[in-house]
Parts: structure tokens; C-alpha cells; sequence
């Protein structure tokens, strides 16, 4: 992995160290495939494949992928896919273009993919917050790097209650249809407990957010680009 950031924290009395970067091996791609498999199995998103990775047509060079990992096991992932439209207008969803999105050209735009983070075990507490955060640290940084203004995304009606409480600030398309009609992703959208909703997000907005969390001394301590996290209840603080 290209390691862009990394987190230091206590877990059970033991430093734990998590690390977020780019996958720079095909070996460490596979492993990014095959958990998005894996997990996307045990919640019925997909349906067995003799592969067991799950792969679709963003992953043939349109994507950028960010990983997370801790004592060299990936727990979290997520992509940044480029094309001229994005897969929530092109293959999800109808709706509107919001004005925001629509101010941004084709070329500067992305979408937000396969966020997906793994519990680290039943026995052992490490905050999800902490791991989702630091993801997407990285991929903002990339994305304003490149010139990357906003774009869309699809999460679960969960996910998306999870960042109200954070605040994070993402903004719900409320008038859409949902037309997703391939077998992959099937499961995943057609679920009626937890439905998905399309959203769109302006990448300044979200770097403004984390980089005010992140430059937080009762939180974190910052030593180049390795974070020391200082505080268990910063997620309940920022929760109120």
C-alpha cells in the first residue's frame, strides 16, 4: 500500500495502527476485491460468484481505490470512479441534476463507491467512525488534488442516518426513480428494511469538515501525516 495517513490509537491497552493509502499491487488489489466480496456476501448484497471478488465494469481502469488496514488485514475500502457520467445518474437512479453538481464540469466530477468497513472482531472495540473518517481524509485529498469538485453517490438508508448524527455534510436527492435493473447489485437495492437513497456531495464541503475534525487537539495529535487519537468519545461529542 501507498500509504497516505495513519491513525494510532489505544485499543485494550495495545497501540493499534491504522494505515489508509492506495492498493500499488495487484496482490493487494485482489485481497481489496475479495473483501468487497466477502462482505458484501454476509449482508446478501450479492450472490455467490466462483471468483469470490466482487468486480464490476468501474473496476477495468475507471477507479481510483483507497484502502484501510490494520495489523495487514484490509477492514475498510472505498473507490473514486471518473467517467463522463457517473454510474447513481447513469445506471441507478432518475432525478434531477442539482444546480450544484450541474455548475461542475463533466471532467472535474466523481462518484463515491464501495465504502465498505469491516468490524475488527466481537471482542476487540475499534471504532468504525474512526476508519470511515480517515477513508475519507484520503480520498479528498485526492480528489482536490486532481481537481475533483463533487459528484454523486448511493448509500444505504443506515449509512445515511449514521452521518446525519456525524453531521457530514452530504446532501440527500429527495425526487428520484430508482431504475437499477443489473443482477449484481440486486440484493443490495431492492432491500425494503434498508432502502437506498442517491446523494451528491461538494468535495471543499466535505474537506472543510474533515479537516476541522482532524485539526482537533483534544482529539488528535498530529505528527506529519500520522494522526494519535486522543479521545474514545469523540464520536458521541460529535454526535450531539
Amino acid at each position: 500500500m501507498k500509504v497516505r495517513k495513519t491513525i494510532t490509537l489505544k485499543v485494550n491497552k495495545e497501540n493499534k495502527v491504522l494505515s489508509f493509502g492506495i492498493p500499488d499491487n495487484d496482490e493487494e488489489l485482489q485481497e481489496m476485491f475479495k473483501f468487497r466480496y466477502k462482505i458484501y456476501l454476509q449482508h446478501n448484497y450479492i450472490s455467490e460468484n466462483l471468483d469470490q471478488k466482487d468486480i464490476d465494469e468501474y473496476d477495468g481502469g475507471l477507479s481510483k481505490y483507497f484502502i484501510a488496514s490494520v495489523d495487514n488485514r484490509i477492514i475498510g475500502t472505498i473507490r473514486l470512479i471518473r467517467d463522463t457520467y457517473l454510474p447513481t445518474e447513469k445506471d441507478c437512479f432518475k432525478f434531477a441534476e442539482p444546480q450544484s453538481i450541474a455548475n461542475i464540469p463533466r471532467g472535474n466530477r466523481a462518484e463515491l463507491g464501495r465504502l465498505i468497513i469491516e468490524k475488527y472482531s466481537d471482542k476487540i472495540f475499534l471504532p468504525r467512525h474512526l476508519v470511515l473518517l480517515g477513508l475519507l481524509l484520503c480520498v479528498t485529498e485526492y480528489a482536490l488534488e486532481n481537481d475533483l469538485r463533487g459528484g454523486y453517490s448511493f448509500i444505504k438508508n443506515s449509512l445515511k442516518i449514521k452521518l446525519d448524527k456525524l453531521k457530514f455534510p452530504f446532501h440527500s436527492i429527495e425526487n428520484f426513480e430508482q431504475v437499477y435493473n443489473q443482477k449484481l447489485l440486486s440484493n443490495y437495492f431492492n432491500s425494503i428494511d434498508d432502502p437506498v437513497w442517491p446523494i451528491y456531495y461538494l468535495t471543499f464541503e466535505v474537506n472543510k469538515y474533515l479537516n476541522k475534525i482532524f485539526s482537533n487537539k483534544i482529539f488528535f495529535k498530529k505528527v506529519d501525516n500520522n494522526f494519535v487519537f486522543r479521545n474514545q468519545f469523540i464520536f458521541n461529542i460529535l454526535s450531539k
